[in-house]
């Protein structure tokens, strides 16, 4: 590991240190800010403001990555030219942590099925239809992790979003991704800056909570598969003639 940085090697420390890792992985590219699939990074930013957590370089994973050994938090944005890259920053962290798990990552996302600044804290449900989540999913194999979903309205909605030759993504004229690549327009900007990313960042607090509540019910429901017995077997019966 000699490649990495003492500040990294630090971090991937104290995240493997102790067992469930809270991770904040924001969808989008944090060199494209002024897109709206990027708006995950804007809140990501807010977030580690108020924490007052500085973004260490992690170049040789196209990505900066923070740390808050308070909350055991780990802060992650990617930079892979195009979202739908993003899951390979997600898969060399995990090669790297290996105790990175669905239980308490939360994925920080633009959503173009969201009116713009509607913002919450979901666990599970669908994420085919965007292009970040649907390569975390394919990492996780499953969709049951946590996310705050974050609305940048959609261009059926939006009556300033205007298509171009420009901007038409195929020969079929999908209008999605040529919409959540685009910028938001000046008279959206100032409230997404001053309003939606500031409530976004608040929602990121409350999903710490959420996930710590989360992963203690675990805890104490007990997940050792070794103390099932299926009820389909009568052990009783087992055990006085067997002295298990």
């Amino acid at each position: 590991m000699s490649q990495f940085s003492k500040s990294l090697l630090s971090i991937f420390s104290s995240v493997r240190g102790k067992s469930d890792p809270i991770v904040f992985f924001s969808v989008g590219n944090f060199n494209s800010m002024s897109s709206r699939s990027s708006i995950a990074i804007k809140a990501m930013n807010h977030f580690a403001a108020n924490l007052g957590l500085k973004w260490v370089d992690f170049p040789q994973n196209c990505s900066k990555i923070s740390y808050s050994p308070e909350n055991h938090l780990l802060l992650v944005k990617c930079d892979t030219y195009i979202t739908k890259d993003n899951f390979e920053v997600l898969k060399r962290l995990i090669t790297l942590m290996p105790n990175i798990k669905t239980d308490s990552f939360c994925a920080i996302h633009y959503e173009h099925l969201y009116k713009l600044g509607i913002v919450e804290s979901v666990f599970g449900g669908r994420t085919r239809h965007n292009d970040g989540l649907l390569g975390i999913t394919s990492v996780f194999q499953t969709e049951d992790y946590h996310r705050v979903p974050i609305g940048i309205a959609n261009p059926i909605d939006d009556i300033s979003f205007k298509m171009t030759p420009y901007s038409i993504d195929n020969v079929y004229q999908d209008t999605t991704k040529p919409f959540v690549v685009n910028r938001f327009p000046e008279v959206q900007l100032e409230m997404v800056d001053k309003v939606v990313v500031p409530y976004a960042s608040k929602e990121m607090f409350n999903t710490i909570s959420m996930i710590k509540k989360h992963l203690a019910q675990k805890s104490e429901s007990g997940d050792d598969l070794s103390m099932f017995k299926t009820p389909r077997i009568d052990y009783s019966n087992f055990e006085s003639h067997y002295n298990f």
